[in-house]
């Protein structure tokens, strides 16, 4: 019963905290920010200064924006030049996210601008005040009227002017703009910019259908059968950037483990059929070259259960058993996170497609 009583509660709380946003919010710091869409239109060699267009708003020089792709952040920018007669703006990278590397030209972008946090007031301690009305005796004895001053507003500075006349109508302007910032010694964050933390393929998980001819060496026999069929595997990558962990170069180490189904029709020359179900657990290594091509290798064991055997032969026993796994491999990207598969290996010569995530 009090096991009962305290599941109660538990969802109880969690209700009322889902319900209650609050909760959450007051550990993150207010901001004053506004949505607006933008379109870039140039871009400077190295890829860091960008040239927008917006025909909503134009933000206000030292923002930071971070733009959107698909509703997940892409690119964070701080505005370095704007203007207003033009509706553009130039912005420098400062941050990058996922695997964006670089912002279509001339495609529509949402993006949130932070124009300031918002800082709360102490809470105002209350005090009992006499009021301005209220007589008070002096020291005299002659009764006198205090009276209260006014709270008079915080003066607000006025908007900044318009920038200098924005001049970034070719890619050599924003390299200029470029140059000269590296001549200030304006600072690189290499951290802000994360670039180590770019990953080729971010996915831990492969789901694989192959078909093709499969290897039966039982009991490490030196000569395999290769048979039709087809295959189901599932790998899981629990390591990244064992090698190498460039940004245009970097590897990581799965564990596969799969199925396998083949029949082998009249291998003794006497209408003999075997039906087989192997297993196999293989270690994986993927090398990543971009997002699109990944060379792989692998080695493992594999055991060949026989399921069924009409007529069988001498070919029973040998059939069955331990067997070695290894080989080379590919995946080649055809859409978001679907992948050709293709090995070539001791025991197996296949193709197939593979989902990532």
């Amino acid at each position: 019963m009090s096991q009962l009583r305290s599941a109660i509660l538990l969802l109880v709380f969690f209700f009322l905290a889902w319900g209650n946003p609050s909760l959450a919010d007051d550990a993150l710091p207010p901001i004053d920010a506004h949505r607006f869409e933008l379109k870039p239109v140039q871009k400077s060699t190295s890829g860091k200064i960008y040239l927008f267009e917006s025909n909503q708003v134009i933000p206000k020089t030292g923002n930071l924006i971070l733009v959107y792709e698909n509703e997940k952040p892409a690119m964070a920018f701080r505005v370095l030049k704007n203007d207003l007669s033009k509706k553009q703006f130039v912005g420098k990278r400062v941050r990058r996210y996922d695997q964006i590397n670089e912002l279509k030209m001339n495609q529509e972008y949402m993006s949130l601008e932070k124009i300031a946090d918002i800082i709360l007031p102490p809470p105002a301690e209350v005090a009992p005040e006499p009021s301005s009305t209220e007589p008070t005796t002096t020291t005299t004895g002659q009764p006198t009227t205090e009276a209260t001053p006014t709270d008079t507003p915080n003066n607000i500075d006025p908007p900044p002017a318009n920038d200098s006349t924005l001049d970034s109508s070719s890619t050599e302007a924003l390299d200029q703009i470029d140059e000269s910032l590296d001549e200030e010694g304006e600072e690189e964050d290499e951290a802000l910019e994360v670039e180590e933390s770019f990953k080729i393929e971010p996915w831990n998980n492969i789901l694989s259908v192959t078909a093709g001819y499969f290897g039966n060496s039982s009991n490490f026999s030196g000569s395999p059968i290769l048979n039709n069929g087809f295959s189901f595997s599932y790998a899981h990558a629990f390591a990244h950037d064992i090698f190498f962990s460039k940004k245009s170069l970097q590897d990581s180490l799965a564990v596969e483990f799969g199925g396998i189904y083949y029949r082998i029709i009249n291998r003794d020359a006497k209408n003999d059929l075997y039906s087989l179900l192997p297993f196999y657990g293989d270690l994986f290594y993927q090398l990543h070259f971009s997002t699109s091509f990944t060379l792989t290798a692998y080695a493992g064991l594999q055991y060949n259960y026989m399921t069924s055997a009409s007529n069988p032969g001498k070919s029973l026993k040998l059939l069955q058993g331990l067997q070695p796994n290894f080989g080379l491999g590919a995946f080649y990207a055809i859409g978001p996170q679907w992948f050709l598969r293709a090995d070539l290996g001791w025991d197996r010569i296949t193709g197939g497609l593979s989902i990532k995530w």
